[in-house]
């Protein structure tokens, strides 16, 4: 339950920030704005307020900012001689670029607000008066330590009364007892906690025998505003430059794509929430800025797809496409890019179910 709410919420905000940008530069521009839809049809009901219809739909992903004007395969808006300067396609190209990078444009300035929350809340640093204690930083699901209830923040002391005083110390004890029932006690906030599992003799890769993240012990720091918004704008930075360093790196080949979809979002989600409201706000931050760079990628139905359009519109001075043609391609590149979706969520079931 954790998984979905937490997932449904993420998701939810995403969606609706992203959408809010090209809602408002629309409404900035004077375009009449027929429809700001959360998921993709069928629809499950709307509410109309003033001339936009706000709905909400059965396929989860996503969402839309329907504007008069801009065609989409098998709708075509009537445009009453009244609204005419008020279409979309009516608009200067200048005025349309900015309407589709607006959306992207939000969850990039998402990002280093989340961030900044974040910061303002309380982050996690070594502890350095906890230099000899070993800390559990992440719990795999479903593993031997999962069962047994060990939890992130969890402080090993010793294992069948072998004291733990590093993370070597950790890995030597735990080789002398796979396959065998195994007493752990950690500190957990003020108290001493007991706890029994059977360390894996084969466990999943990169899983370990337990099934656990350890490090040092952090403890948590908090900045005040002036201090956590820069802090926050300079991690969003540090992010962006991973992810096009990633980028580079599986374009040259020196790396395999690692994708997942929904599915495995969903996990990751729940894994973040079961850490804390600092680790889910970081791993929001870090999906808004995925979903930004994602939609600016030139493929048709997508942001970036449109604003392909309206580049090569403005190389030759002229529309490349009717409206109509155009609508269609892009409602080609939604139909695909929700096969896809498809297919990659498949794989996480297959991924998750071989656990």
């Amino acid at each position: 339950m954790l998984t979905i709410f937490s997932f449904l919420v993420v998701l939810s905000v995403l969606v609706v920030v992203h959408e809010l940008g090209h809602f408002l530069m629309a409404k900035r521009f004077g375009v009449k704005v027929l429809e700001f839809g959360i998921g993709h049809p069928p629809r499950l009901f709307a509410i109309k307020r003033g001339e936009t219809e706000y709905s909400l739909n059965a396929i989860p992903l996503g969402g839309f900012v329907r504007m008069l004007g801009e065609e989409t395969a098998g709708m075509r808006d009537v445009v009453r001689p009244q609204d005419a300067g008020r279409s979309f396609s009516a608009k200067s190209r200048a005025q349309r670029a900015l309407i589709l990078v607006a959306g992207p444009a939000m969850n990039l300035l998402l990002a280093p607000l989340l961030l900044t929350a974040l910061f303002m809340i309380g982050v996690p640093q070594e502890d350095p008066a906890a230099q000899n204690q070993v800390q559990i930083h992440d719990v795999v699901p479903g593993s031997p330590a999962a069962r047994a209830g060990l939890r992130p923040g969890d402080i090993i002391e010793s294992i069948d009364g072998h004291p733990i005083t590093s993370v070597d110390d950790l890995r030597t004890v735990t080789r002398t007892r796979l396959g065998q029932e195994t007493t752990l006690t950690v500190r957990r906030g003020g108290r001493t906690v007991t706890v029994t599992l059977t360390p894996r003799t084969d466990p999943p890769p990169g899983q370990g025998a337990i099934g656990i993240q350890v490090g040092r012990v952090y403890t948590t720091v908090s900045y005040p505003l002036w201090e956590a918004l820069p802090r926050g704008v300079l991690m969003t930075v540090q992010l962006l430059w991973l992810f096009a360093h990633g980028i580079w790196l599986t374009v040259s080949g020196l790396v395999q794509p690692d994708v997942v979809g929904p599915i495995g979002i969903a996990e990751m989600t729940g894994r973040a929430a079961s850490r804390g409201i600092g680790a889910l706000l970081q791993f929001t931050a870090f999906i808004s800025l995925n979903l930004a760079i994602f939609n600016l990628l030139p493929f048709p139905g997508l942001d970036g797809g449109r604003l392909l359009f309206v580049a090569l519109e403005t190389v030759r001075g002229r529309r490349v496409l009717s409206p109509q043609r155009e609508g269609l391609i892009h409602f080609i590149g939604i139909m695909i890019l929700l096969t896809l979706i498809l297919l990659v969520s498949f794989n996480d079931i297959m991924r998750w179910a071989a656990r």
